[in-house]
């Protein structure tokens, strides 16, 4: 059984990061269970100086190794120094930050100035070495030959949820010292918030942040504007917004407080703006030029990639989402799929089996007010190391579904991928059965990395339950055994989704699909009543290297070059395809949930004949 839970369980706490450091390794050894890596301090923050740092923990955070990319991070710049726990405790509750972060489930960073006189050159410095020691994914520190896992980053660190909010002076400091810093500082901020400060002239804003600024200075809403690069503007009960019309969410707001209340804009800040966007780490540390398209297909200009990519996102209140108002249900059955149990191997266990998944279901699906079989759903595997629910949010799916209304089941599949092309049908019936609403004519499947290879499991075993898959960042291995005799009657559009930094599926030298990517687009073209290629030619066709019948070459998010080429069957349907986006490398992207979306929804496996019906 896997057991798997991704709370910490823990209650609510404040603390000085000496104190942090004095309990993070007993929580964080605990919540890994004897089965990772070590769990230390880290060393960056043994000289770091006492007193200027309180941090506040929610309720039960989101714990092991996705734990700083669940939880939600506030940086807070106060206009004031705070002598005493109690009154910076008192501080934050007043502003409403705590009551916010509870909800959201999370981390405050509290940080003041070293001096009483004010933020300096040194305070920026602070910042330098505290965020790239909490607001880490993944870290891990080499001591000795050994790899190990500062405790800090998990016990109350967060990643891409990371929001920062000054006031007063500690709003001029973020304009002066943080908003023109490198990519570490200001790149891994998803929303900006300042009340009063200044700026001054010779001060910069590095890169696109969305920004709240109230009562701000001009010199300050000159600079985000730019940085965003804004080129349109409304105005909504006193708030004024400078936006960019073809991506919304780089945005400026700004509004006059005449009341003192910080607080209040705080909050409209956060909910109305910040909750709605994080950032994503996804470009390799050192990479050459790549290019998804050779010179003569170059109609579209490939962007400056930054090294935290902004997206938007959907976010969890009380176990519903913002956009789409769906709800998200933890299941936990011991009994359900006992019968079907992993053997002894490969990083599995003998005698795992499912017992965790997420439901994710629109409310007409969950109270039955929607006509029967009216829903899509999705099966969605998570990657190695990486949580279910993680893995919704940073690939977009979570947003995707909220716009479009299909649900989601995603199990936790991590030592049990070998089964899953026998027990995720199964599970999917399970769906089916239990809620009416749901489609089982339009069933897709995708998943990522290892969850690439437990989509293939599915597909390869049963093929008939599904309309469409996407296996993303994963290329096809190990064809089993009776599955070509599965397909002689049996069609599937699939699409295999990668990137040119991805180690798994992509051969970034030659600049096309490795081994089994290729694999891939023979198989299911074979598959799929296509002729495959007795040799592929990346002459005449760059990247794809055969023959395609449809290309499309656009920009994401206003940061990633993706190109998409679809092949199709003797009637001139679309069933076999290659997505590839620009720089990213094998991590979670939220790009790739409407990638997958707008190849599925053309698809529907009729019921009564089992044949595949596509729609414009």
């Amino acid at each position: 059984m896997l057991k798997y839970w991704n709370r910490q369980d823990n209650p609510a706490t404040f603390e000085t990061l000496k104190e942090v450091r004095e309990h993070a390794v007993a929580v964080t050894e605990k919540l890994s269970g004897g089965d990772r890596f070590r769990q230390i301090l880290n060393p960056k923050l043994e000289d770091y100086p006492e007193g200027l740092v309180y941090i506040y923990r929610s309720p039960d955070l989101y714990g092991g190794q996705t734990a700083a990319r669940n939880n939600t991070t506030f940086i807070v710049f106060p206009e004031k120094r705070f002598e005493t726990k109690d009154e910076a405790r008192a501080y934050l509750e007043g502003l409403g930050l705590i009551r916010m972060i509870d909800e959201a489930v999370g981390t405050i960073l509290l940080e003041m100035p070293e001096k009483a006189g004010g933020y300096s050159e040194a305070d920026r410095q602070h910042c330098y070495v505290l965020h790239n020691a909490l607001l880490r994914q993944k870290a891990m520190i080499e001591i000795d030959g050994e790899r190990c896992i500062p405790a800090e980053s998990e016990y109350c660190g967060g990643y891409g949820k990371t929001y920062m909010f000054g006031i007063g002076a500690g709003a001029t400091f973020m304009n002066d010292f943080i908003a023109g810093s490198r990519d570490e500082l200001i790149g891994r901020i998803a929303g900006y918030f300042t009340y009063g400060g200044t700026m001054s002239d010779a001060s910069a804003v590095t890169c696109c942040v969305p920004a709240f600024l109230v009562n701000p200075c001009d010199t300050a809403v000159r600079r985000f504007r730019d940085a965003n690069g804004t080129n349109a503007y409304r105005w909504d009960k006193g708030v004024a917004s400078f936006y960019d019309q073809a991506i919304p969410f780089r945005e400026v707001r700004t509004a006059k407080d005449t009341e003192g209340k910080p607080g209040y804009w705080m909050e409209r800040a956060f909910r109305e703006m910040f909750i709605f966007l994080q950032r994503s780490s996804n470009l390799p540390a050192r990479h050459p030029e790549p290019a998804v398209a050779n010179a003569y297909q170059g109609y579209v200009a490939s962007p400056a990639v930054p090294a935290y990519a902004l997206s938007p996102r959907n976010p969890i209140f009380s176990g519903r989402t913002v956009v789409g108002d769906l709800e998200v249900i933890f299941r936990y059955d011991a009994d359900r799929f006992s019968d079907v149990k992993t053997v002894e191997g490969e990083r599995t266990v003998a005698g795992d089996y499912l017992d965790t998944w997420y439901e994710v279901l629109p409310q007409c699906v969950l109270n039955n007010t929607a006509p029967a079989h009216s829903v899509p759903l999705l099966l969605a595997n998570h990657g190695g190391g990486d949580d279910h629910l993680m893995f919704l949010d940073e690939t977009g799916i979570l947003l995707t579904a909220g716009r479009e209304q299909f649900a989601i089941v995603a199990p936790m599949h991590s030592g049990i991928t070998v089964i899953a092309g026998e027990v995720f049908p199964r599970l999917v019936k399970y769906m089916l059965d239990t809620y009416p609403a749901l489609d089982p004519e339009r069933v897709w499947v995708t998943g990522y990395s290892m969850g690439g290879m437990a989509t293939y499991n599915c597909i390869n075993a049963h093929p008939e339950v599904f309309a469409a898959a996407c296996p993303m960042a994963m290329p096809l291995r190990n064809l089993p055994e009776g599955t070509e005799k599965l397909y002689e009657n049996t069609d599937l559009p699939a699409m295999i989704v990668s990137s040119t930094f991805d180690f798994a599926a992509w051969d970034a030298q030659n600049n096309h699909l490795n081994e089994g990517g290729l694999e891939f687009l023979q198989t299911y073209c074979r598959f799929n009543g296509i002729d495959p290629v007795e040799a592929f030619d990346f002459v005449n066709y760059p990247v794809i290297g055969r023959p395609y019948d449809s290309f499309s070459l656009t920009t994401v998010n206003g940061e990633w070059r993706n190109g998409e080429w679809l092949i199709d069957n003797a009637e001139g349907v679309p069933m076999v395809g290659l997505n590839v986006t620009e720089y990213l490398q094998h991590s979670l992207w939220p790009g790739y949930g409407d990638i997958c979306y707008n190849f599925f929804r053309h698809y529907r496996r009729c019921a009564e004949t089992g044949k595949i019906v596509y729609t414009e």
